[in-house]
C-alpha cells in the first residue's frame, strides 16, 4: 500500500494539470556499482555496465520559461565486478568476471527550465522527484540473491532525476536530446550483522536520450 501511495503522489500533478505535449525519450543507461564493506578494501566492481532506458511521459503547465513534466517507463542498471576465487586453503586460484542486470519501473516528476530561442529551439534544464522500483534481475552469481534472501535488498530506489536536454520544434512536433542523472537519497543495500559487519550497495546511473514529442 506504502508503494501504491508514493506512486499515486507522484503523479498528482500530471493529473492535475492540462497535458500539453506526449513524449517518448529513449537511449542507453550508463551504471556503475559500488561494494563498500568492513572487510574488504577494494572495490571488486571496477567496470561499467551499458543498459537501456524507455520513458514516456508528459509536459503540461506550461508557460514562457517553465513548464512541468511527468514520465514513467523502464531503466536497467547494472554492474561488472571481477572477483578472487580461493581454495579450500584460502589461497587464490584466479579471478572470475560477475555481472548483474537489475530491471526497474521508474517515474519521476520534474520542473524544467527553459529558454526558448525563436520558437524553434529550446535548451532546458530540469530536477525533480523520482522513484524507481526493482521488478526483477539477472546475474551471474548469487550476489544480490544472499542480500535479497537476508532481507536486505532494497527494491525501492528514491532520489531525484537531474539533467538537461534540447529540443527543436517543427509545427506540432518536437525532436530533441537529454542526459538525465539518476541522484540516489538511499542505498540498494545497507546491510550490519551482529558482529558488526557493514556492506553497502549502491550505483551511479545516467542516461543519453533521443526525444520526440507531438503537441495536443
Amino acid at each position: 500500500m506504502k508503494k501504491l501511495l508514493i506512486l499515486f503522489f507522484l503523479f498528482i500533478p500530471g493529473l492535475s494539470g492540462i497535458s500539453q505535449t506526449l513524449f517518448l525519450k529513449a537511449g542507453p543507461s550508463f551504471s556503475n556499482m559500488h561494494y563498500e564493506s568492513s572487510l574488504v578494501t577494494a572495490d571488486p566492481f571496477t567496470k561499467g555496465f551499458t543498459g537501456v532506458n524507455v520513458i514516456a511521459g508528459i509536459n503540461y503547465l506550461k508557460i514562457k520559461y517553465l513548464n512541468l513534466s511527468t514520465g514513467i517507463g523502464y531503466i536497467r542498471k547494472g554492474g561488472i565486478a571481477s572477483m578472487t576465487m580461493v581454495d579450500n586453503e584460502g589461497d587464490s586460484i584466479g579471478t572470475t568476471e560477475i555481472t548483474e542486470k537489475m530491471n526497474y519501473l521508474t517515474v519521476n516528476t520534474t520542473v524544467n527550465l527553459k529558454v526558448p530561442i525563436k520558437d524553434l529551439l529550446e535548451p532546458y534544464i530540469f530536477a525533480g522527484p523520482r522513484l524507481d522500483y526493482l521488478v526483477s534481475w539477472k546475474e551471474t552469481n548469487s550476489f544480490l540473491q544472499f542480500f535479497d534472501d537476508e532481507g536486505a535488498l532494497n527494491k525501492i530506489s528514491w532520489g531525484l532525476l537531474l539533467g538537461g536536454g534540447i529540443n527543436f520544434h517543427f509545427s506540432r512536433f518536437l525532436v530533441g536530446a537529454s542526459f538525465d542523472y539518476y541522484l540516489d537519497f538511499n542505498k540498494m543495500v545497507d546491510y550490519t550483522v551482529t558482529t558488526g559487519t557493514t556492506t553497502k550497495v549502491y550505483d551511479h546511473t545516467f542516461t543519453v536520450n533521443a526525444v520526440l514529442g507531438y503537441k495536443l
